[in-house]
Formats: structure tokens, C-alpha cells, sequence
């Protein structure tokens, strides 16, 4: 047995760096702005015809929506697993996950030993994911060659475990109102369907800068991170064993966002971008590039 770190070495993007907003493209934006409003408490920041944005109660931006008609379901192409929404701490998140049941949403709560989730689609089928990091709760380890989460109280399973509800429900007390809205939520981590999981991996360490984190070529997975902390920040896998980009009508992922708070190591990655001849596109004065599955990314610098 072997123990591993969540996160390899040490990342160059900056921990400044953060995931944005993530752009889905949508059938239905009245049903969808719905079900995020009142399945997941979000809170609507603008809508109009056309597109909506959501986000916490302290009107962080968190999704947008765009509205498209007769877009369709691919099933093997490149594109998005699910997005995951991070909680601030584990009251906040047994609120989430007690309103999904009080209000009989499927979902799948589970337990990763490092995380508490649970996983959920919305009516357009995109796979979301709810979650707190609990890195403390348990370690990585390899055991016969294989990724395997070991507990502090020893069990060794393989991280896809049900989720104790009776002790994550434990945490509310009566004042607890499950319907109240989500504050200092974030983009958590995005988890992509994408082509070769080593030019993924390379692409997203070499390139764009985070950390190597659990890297599984039997299981055709692997993540990158910033640090412990922030581990899982994007993860990818080739379980569609595909080569093909989602078509212009597909639904789902338009694009997801990094922002950059440090001007540094925004035009550093501009560098490595250059160096590596990865091309910049160029829309509405912002920037846009493509991971090697041919997944949009959007660059935003902040500016204060």
C-alpha cells in the first residue's frame, strides 16, 4: 500500500486563478431557469429572452444559460461529464441536499472519502454535482496497482460509497431553513468527456499550468489541481472512447470560464499559450482557446 498526494508537485497558473462561469446552451430557458431557481435554490441575477445568468445569494455570477432552438443529444462526443457546485461548509450543503429530498428531486448522494456529493441531472440532462471538500476525512492510497480512498477509520473502499445521511443531516439544527438560498457558492470543479487522456493531461499541466492530481490510465481518468486544498479542480476522462467535437446543436456546454485575478500570471499563460502554438480566438474583444478535445475555454482577466 501505497499512499499518494490529492495534488503532484506544484502549479504555475496561480492560485488566483479560479473557475467562472460556466455556459450552457439550453432548449427550454424558462424550465431550466426554473429548476435552478427553486431545485437548487440559485438566485436569478438577469434574464431576459434570450439567455440568464444565476448565481449565489450574493449575486456572484455562477452559470448562464443560453437559449437555442433545436439542439439535440449527442451521445458519443467530447464535451461536459458534469459542473459541480462547491458549498462553503457542510450545514450549507446538508440544507442542499435535505431540500432536493424534501422536494423528491432524484439525486444520488455519495461519498468519496475526500468529498461528500451527490450527483443530479437537470431537465435538459445535464449532469450536475453538489459537494464540500473533506480531504481530511481520508487519504488516496494504491493497493494492487489501483486508486482505493482509505478512511481515518481504516476502511479501504473504492470511493464511490453511499452517503451517510443520518450524520450529514446531524449538522442542522431546527433554525436550519432548507429552502433558504445558497451563499458563497463557487465553481467548484468541471469534469469533461474528452479524447486521449494524455494529451489532456499534458495540455492542462504543461500548458494552461495547474498541478498534476490522481492520474488513472486504467481507469481512463485523471484531474489537475491547484493544491490540497483545491484539488479536483478540472478532471477529464475518455470513458466515450471518441474522437469527435460536439456539434454546433448539441446540448449542454458552450463553454466553461477561467478567471484570472493576477495580470501576471494571466500574460503568462498568453506565453505558454504562444510557445505551445495553441490559437487564441478572438470574440467580442474577449479570448477564447480549445483543450485538445476541442472544448471551448474562455480567458477572462478581472480588473478592479
Amino acid at each position: 500500500m501505497k499512499v499518494i498526494d490529492y495534488v503532484n508537485g506544484k502549479s504555475i497558473i496561480g492560485n488566483d486563478t479560479k473557475l467562472g462561469l460556466v455556459h450552457l446552451k439550453v432548449k427550454n430557458l424558462k424550465d431550466q431557469v426554473r429548476f435552478y431557481n427553486l431545485a437548487l435554490k440559485m438566485t436569478i441575477i438577469e434574464q431576459n429572452d434570450d439567455f440568464a445568468i444565476l448565481g449565489d445569494n450574493n449575486n456572484k455570477p455562477l452559470l448562464h444559460l443560453r437559449k437555442v432552438d433545436d439542439l439535440k443529444r449527442y451521445e458519443r462526443t467530447s464535451g461536459m461529464y458534469h459542473f459541480a457546485l462547491l458549498y462553503p461548509n457542510e450545514v450549507e450543503f446538508a440544507k442542499a441536499v435535505g431540500w432536493l429530498m424534501s422536494i423528491q428531486y432524484p439525486n444520488a448522494p455519495t461519498d468519496h472519502g475526500f468529498s461528500k456529493t451527490t450527483y443530479l441531472k437537470d431537465l435538459e440532462g445535464n449532469d450536475i454535482e453538489l459537494y464540500i471538500r473533506t480531504i481530511d476525512r481520508a487519504k488516496y492510497i494504491i493497493e494492487d496497482g489501483k486508486h482505493m480512498v482509505k478512511y481515518n477509520d481504516g476502511r479501504v473502499t473504492d470511493g464511490r460509497d453511499a452517503l451517510d445521511l443520518k450524520e450529514l443531516f446531524s449538522t442542522l439544527s431546527k433554525e436550519d431553513k432548507l429552502d433558504s438560498p445558497i451563499t458563497k457558492m463557487e465553481i467548484g470543479h468541471i469534469h469533461l468527456y474528452g479524447y486521449n487522456l494524455d494529451n489532456m493531461q499534458k495540455f492542462y499541466t504543461n500548458i494552461i499550468g495547474y498541478a498534476e492530481g490522481i492520474y488513472m490510465p486504467y481507469f481512463q481518468m485523471s484531474d489537475v489541481g491547484l493544491n490540497k486544498e483545491e484539488n479536483h479542480v478540472i478532471a477529464f476522462n475518455a470513458w466515450k472512447q471518441t474522437n469527435t467535437p460536439a456539434p454546433i446543436d448539441a446540448v449542454g456546454l458552450d463553454f466553461y470560464t477561467l478567471t484570472f485575478n493576477n495580470e501576471k500570471s494571466y500574460n503568462e499563460l498568453l506565453e505558454r499559450l504562444e510557445k505551445n502554438k495553441i490559437e487564441i480566438i478572438e470574440e467580442n474583444n474577449e479570448k477564447f482557446i480549445f483543450d485538445p478535445s476541442e472544448i471551448k475555454i474562455k480567458l477572462e482577466l478581472k480588473t478592479i
